[in-house]
């Protein structure tokens, strides 16, 4: 008899496996992350936070706790606890205190916390919020953005009903302000003095050397488009005096000294601002006033991390094809040096410290979760501080690989495929097209089991679908050209480049015509509403945040220069261009079963493309469903409403392409 029931144990082993998903949404919600870290100025211990999901009766959202470490990551110890958010830890320049933020007092404002112990000590009294802060590099005073929040009358108004207002008029804004942190007033409140008084909004900032000033960039308001359209200028503390340093057509942005104050480093666009366009380093001489452009990197499109501490060289970092990689670009503008050059692994979230001797940054690859590392800045070899997800490491995820095919006009393509666990060579398995927002967005290296987004890959994989994330024109990580290759020409080569994708999978071997599904989000929404109206070879589609209807979208999001960039015209000089372009043009002829899925709140894409879907597909009696989630902008941001999200995934593909 014990033969028998062994061999019934035996029988069944597979399908018990089979049952326990490692990667449900709601495993994957307790994944661990890094969210921020900065080594300290001498050099003997990191500051990093640990992001968690956090999910009770009352609550949904992702706190951050601070942690410190030595340098070799030993000693690891946890700052601060409880319920509340404590998040972006900056060290002081003496390496004696923390400077951070936290929600524990109901509105976001800043404490310092001695590393020695002891409780931290609240700074702020800021009823809109703190976003932003940095120390002055003799740790008297500290510099802060602050949102404007509503004023008494504000709030009787809202109270007796009485709250209209003429849209875009008396604006709220982003803040500069500096506090002095070793003398308070008579009413035991840290001294402070409001910098920006003018009606703009401060995007980020830099202090000088010795304190005396600070660099910032700004636009008109807190809009997202006002963001890309940003001038710089420096400020006295003393006098209030502004000169403004950048103010061109292009956007100017991210400003920062060099460490002998001498030199002002800055982001900028091409000028006018073109929003695919190419991106650069510039220098500005605080002595004559002179500006000069970087050596351009090979994307032309990513972010000044900081300076080296000599002050001859700028770090950078960008996307290239499905990796990224860190250079230094020499301020004389005739170099450029790939500092990270032979990582195989992810880099992300890449920061240098106040010294500038100590770069932090997490490393991550398709299987791997990321990790924190530090390296120095000198030389690159990076030291790994944390191990947070070590009891998951074991878990299957399924293999990745890097596939290339032709596209349209011979145009090379890259994408990455993803086997179902223990994937067998010429099964047959399902297929899940998986397009990026952007346009000028990026599929990389990174792991496929995450706690935030829509689409659940892990626990797809798991549930036995193959996923092709392409990178097709119009993506960025492959220099300018081709980031621009889909101007005027969305649903165009960039559609073929896709389609081209799913053939190559069909022809290894993988998948067959009878099993296709297409899923994306944004841009990645307006190419799957698209796909879905110009072929029926998919069997269903997951549709995310979908610009729809071209003109309706300028005309109503926060971006309103993005669509005019692309298609080099505002809607009302090109109808019939911008209607050409746009999927709800093509709806008659849907086939596809559809789920649509919006953020209430999203005001880069509104909620009114989803709805005017929705509405033109059922009324042609097309299966389609539309999730609408309440608070979410453009994306879900909430634990509880990405659980939601990838769990509809799931059960739509799982009903309609059955593995």
């Amino acid at each position: 008899m014990k033969k028998y029931q062994i061999l019934l144990f035996a029988f069944l082993l597979p399908f018990f496996v089979l049952a326990q998903k490692n990667w449900s949404p709601e495993q994957v919600l307790k994944i661990k992350n890094i969210s921020s870290a900065q080594v300290s100025p001498d050099g003997t211990k990191v500051v990093y936070t640990i992001r968690e999901a956090l999910m009770t009766d009352e609550r949904s959202e992702y706190i951050n706790h601070i942690w410190i470490s030595t340098i070799d990551g030993l000693n690891a110890k946890q700052l601060t606890t409880g319920d509340k958010n404590n998040a972006n830890p900056k060290w002081s320049p003496d390496n004696k205190s923390i400077a951070f933020t936290s929600s524990r007092d109901g509105k976001n404002n800043l404490y310092i916390l001695p590393i020695t112990g002891g409780e931290a000590e609240k700074i702020t009294e800021a009823k809109g919020g703190i976003s932003e802060f940095e120390w002055s590099n003799d740790g008297k005073k500290i510099a802060v953005i602050t949102s404007d929040a509503p004023t008494d009358k504000d709030e009787k108004n809202k109270k007796a009903k009485n709250d209209w207002y003429m849209w875009e008029e008396e604006l709220k804004q982003n803040r500069l302000q500096v506090y002095w942190i070793h003398h308070k007033d008579s009413t035991q409140k840290y001294i402070h003095k409001l910098l920006s008084k003018e009606n703009i909004s401060v995007y980020s900032f830099d202090w000088n050397t010795d304190g005396t000033s600070i660099v910032y960039s700004f636009g008109k308001s807190t809009k997202a488009n006002d963001n890309n359209y940003s001038d710089i200028a420096l400020i006295n503390i003393e006098t209030g005096l502004n000169k403004i340093i950048a103010n061109t057509p292009a956007s100017e942005s991210a400003p920062q000294y060099s460490p002998d104050g001498s030199l002002i480093s800055y982001y900028c666009t091409e000028n006018p601002n073109d929003w695919p366009g190419a991106k650069h380093a510039k220098i500005y001489a605080i002595a004559d006033g002179k500006t000069w452009r970087l050596k351009a990197t090979p994307n032309e499109d990513g972010s000044i991390i900081g300076w080296t501490a000599d002050g001859k060289n700028i770090v950078w970092s960008e996307s290239n094809k499905t990796m990224t990689s860190i250079y230094t670009l020499s301020v004389d503008g005739k170099n450029i040096t790939e500092f990270s050059k032979g990582e195989k692994k992810y880099i992300g979230a890449t920061k240098i410290n106040a010294t500038h001797t100590y770069l932090t940054f997490t490393l991550q690859n398709t299987s791997e979760f990321p990790e924190l590392y530090v390296s120095k800045l000198n030389e690159y070899a990076p030291l790994k501080i944390t191990s947070l997800n070590s009891s998951l490491s074991s878990l299957p995820m399924g293999k990745t690989e890097l596939i290339k095919w032709k596209g349209a006009d011979g145009l090379e393509i890259e994408g990455l495929l993803t086997y179902p666990i223990n994937y067998t060579a010429g099964k047959k398995v399902p297929l899940l097209l998986n397009i990026h927002g952007g346009p000028a967005g990026n599929f990389g290296q990174t792991c496929i089991a995450s706690n935030q987004g829509t689409y659940p890959l892990a626990a797809l994989i798991e549930n036995g679908y193959a996923i092709l994330r392409p990178n097709p024109r119009g993506s960025t990580g492959y220099g300018s050209n081709f980031r621009m290759a889909n101007r005027q020409d969305w649903g165009g080569k960039d559609y073929i480049d896709l389609m081209s994708g799913v053939d190559q999978v069909i022809k290894m071997g993988v998948t067959d015509e009878s099993m296709l599904g297409v899923m994306g989000w944004s841009y990645g929404g307006f190419m799957s509403s698209w796909m879905v109206g110009h072929t029926n070879r998919f069997k269903a589609a997951s549709i995310g945040a979908p610009v729809v209807d071209l003109s309706f979208q300028n005309l109503t999001d926060d971006i309103e220069g993005f669509l005019p960039s692309y298609f080099k015209s505002d809607p009302w000089n090109n109808w019939s261009m911008y209607s050409e372009h746009s999927p709800l043009r093509y709806v008659q002829n849907v086939q596809t079963p559809v789920l649509l899925q919006h953020g209430e709140a999203d005001q880069r894409v509104p909620l009114g493309n989803s709805i005017m879907f929705y509405n033109a597909l059922k009324r042609r009696n097309i299966p389609v469903k539309l999730l609408v989630l309440p608070r979410q902008p453009h994306g879900p941001n909430e634990p509880r409403m990405v659980l939601k999200t990838m769990q509809t995934n799931i059960d739509w593909f799982g009903t309609l392409i059955k593995p």
